[in-house]
């Protein structure tokens, strides 16, 4: 459970200073208290047209860390989530066969899953978030929509929609924008049915309904069947309510008190805002609380994700390099209605496992603000457990460095992990245990070793670089006397460090805390170059201190000592 202190007054915020999600909670509260709900019930949902991305993570996190939140305060309270695979399967995804074009118009989960993996197209897609959400302590109530409607589940509700179908049109109508249409309001409204069939000889939707009576649907589809379905209570039926009602007539039958959505859903003529009219009117419900959230991107790609599309980056993508402590935070740190950009590129993994390093070590010092200490407890603890993290979180830049050069070998990256934790003073544990205390970091950092281009991939030399010693200025050769000499008197990253920055400065006849200058960080530079040649015929690589740490004092005196 939640370490959280809770409130003397069950409900109340925690203290004075609330972070978003605390504020969201009491609105959640508040309007389940109007409404007289003994369980507040938080909602979000999905329709698995595609792979599920990071985009989509939004509104199911949102979802998750306000009901995490209202537990906290000890108050009952469910997430629930609708996988919407009871939509028309809309468009065949960049990638996918051109025969799945066949299959347009059906439901989701009649849909066969194109990788032979699942029982249908949307089961695939569900399969692969869910683990996820599972490694990221997201547990929640799963509907299926393909499920319900056809068990004849909300059929009361059809019923109610379908006879109320003219006050339905007049309500939408209002939320339309002008001039969208051909044909007359009178006309559309005689047309309007807000009950769409699934065929029952070709299984799609391109089908109309002709007349409603007495809980009888009648149609025709395009493929030339025509049928009659009973909306009876119990009865099996084949088709669902349109969007904009389906949705209304969910937050009454579900009674959910809170549930957030897209910028786009908030519009003013927008689903949310007709059908804060619809359940109230036709469902005899209340519209839940909500918070607007905005859209999640990718560094180098397009500002809104989209699953249908295909191509997108899944929460098990993210998972591969960061913990899942780690893509809580990215979610809980910002307010939902701000927009950002998740950068998968390396080096801006390698600055995220900085960034939530040092945001660990000051949410958990006395001197932590309320906000950052909540947030943190949120990210590795929920209502059921903690979520999984490192237990010993050595330096990323370090495990990755490690992973690159041994080619991942774990017996030695362990060897060159334990000598910098020895200098931190830790107590440690024998190989094995000590391996295991560091997952699922160090899976990560394999994982992104790995996936670097080869180009980026750093190959140590084996043998000293005569070559480029040769072609190095006396004072490059000085600078590598220097610190050769320097580097035993302290093994350790933060040693290595300062030794490796302090030898440029020396050479510039400097002291070794002068601050950096254009003339400076330009011998800094040719300083650098002239290391990462003799240890990696390279003119780049990982950073200097980590790169020298990993390769190990023995290694690394031979390939700079020599003639030295």
């Amino acid at each position: 459970m939640h370490s959280t202190k809770k409130a003397d007054n069950p409900g109340a915020a925690v203290d004075a200073e609330a972070s978003w999600i605390r504020r969201v909670a009491d609105a959640a509260i508040e309007h389940a208290r109007e409404a007289g709900s003994s369980t507040i019930v938080c909602a979000s949902g999905i329709s698995p047209s595609g792979p599920i991305h990071l985009g989509n993570l939004r509104e199911v996190m949102t979802a998750h860390l306000v009901a995490e939140e209202i537990k906290a305060r000890g108050l009952a309270a469910e997430h629930i989530h609708s996988w919407d695979d009871y939509d028309r399967f809309r468009k065949v995804p960049a990638g996918l066969p051109a025969e799945w074009n066949a299959h347009i118009g059906k439901p989701l989960a009649a849909v066969p899953d194109p990788y032979g993996r699942s029982d249908s197209y949307a089961a695939h897609f569900i399969t692969r978030f869910t683990a996820a959400l599972q490694r990221l302590g997201v547990r929640m109530r799963e509907i299926r929509q393909s499920e319900q409607y056809p068990a004849g589940t909300y059929n009361a509700s059809i019923r109610q929609a379908m006879d109320h179908r003219a006050e339905a049109f007049d309500i939408l109508e209002r939320f339309q924008t002008e001039g969208r249409h051909e044909r007359s309001v009178e006309d559309r409204k005689a047309a309007y049915y807000p009950f769409k069939p699934y065929c029952e000889e070709c299984g799609k939707d391109l089908t109309e309904v002709t007349a409603w009576a007495e809980g009888v649907v009648s149609y025709r589809c395009r493929c030339g069947h025509q049928d009659r379905m009973s909306i009876a209570d119990g009865a099996r039926i084949s088709g669902k309510l349109v969007w904009k009602l389906d949705w209304p007539m969910r937050w009454a039958f579900e009674g959910v008190d809170f549930e957030p959505a897209g910028e786009d859903h908030h519009a003013p003529t927008s689903s949310f805002a007709s059908g804060r009219e619809l359940v109230g009117e036709l469902f005899d419900g209340t519209a839940p609380s909500t918070t607007v959230y905005s859209f999640v991107g990718l560094a180098g790609g397009k500002s809104k994700m989209s699953g249908s599309a295909g191509g997108a980056a899944t929460p098990d993508d993210a998972l591969g390099i960061l913990e899942p402590v780690m893509v809580r935070w990215l979610y809980a740190r910002r307010l939902p209605a701000q927009s950002f950009t998740i950068d998968m590129s390396p080096s801006a993994i390698v600055r995220l496992y900085d960034e939530w390093d040092r945001y660990t070590v000051r949410a958990q010092s006395p001197d932590a603000s309320g906000v950052e200490a909540h947030l943190h407890q949120t990210c590795v603890e929920t209502s059921t457990g903690p979520v999984e993290h490192t237990a010993r979180p050595v330096s990323f830049r370090l495990l990755s460095s490690a992973a690159d050069i041994t080619d991942a070998n774990p017996e030695q990256i362990e060897r060159l992990v334990r000598p910098q934790l020895e200098a931190d003073g830790a107590s440690l544990p024998d190989d094995t245990a000590l391996l295991a205390e560091l997952e699922p970091r160090l899976h990560n950092a394999v994982n992104y070793a790995r996936s670097l281009p080869p180009e980026d991939r750093t190959v140590i030399r084996t043998t000293f670089n005569a070559e480029a010693w040769s072609n190095m200025d006396d004072k490059s050769r000085d600078g590598v006397r220097i610190l050769n000499a320097r580097m035993t008197e302290a093994w350790t990253l933060d040693g290595l460090t300062t030794s490796v920055y302090a030898v440029p400065k020396l050479l510039e006849g400097l002291a070794e805390d002068a601050d950096p200058t254009p003339e400076l960080k330009k011998a800094q530079r040719t300083f650098f170059k002239a290391l990462y040649q003799l240890l990696c015929s390279s003119d780049t690589g990982p950073r200097l201190p980590t790169l020298l740490l990993s390769i190990g004092p023995e290694r690394a005196r031979e390939l700079l000592g020599h003639e030295a």
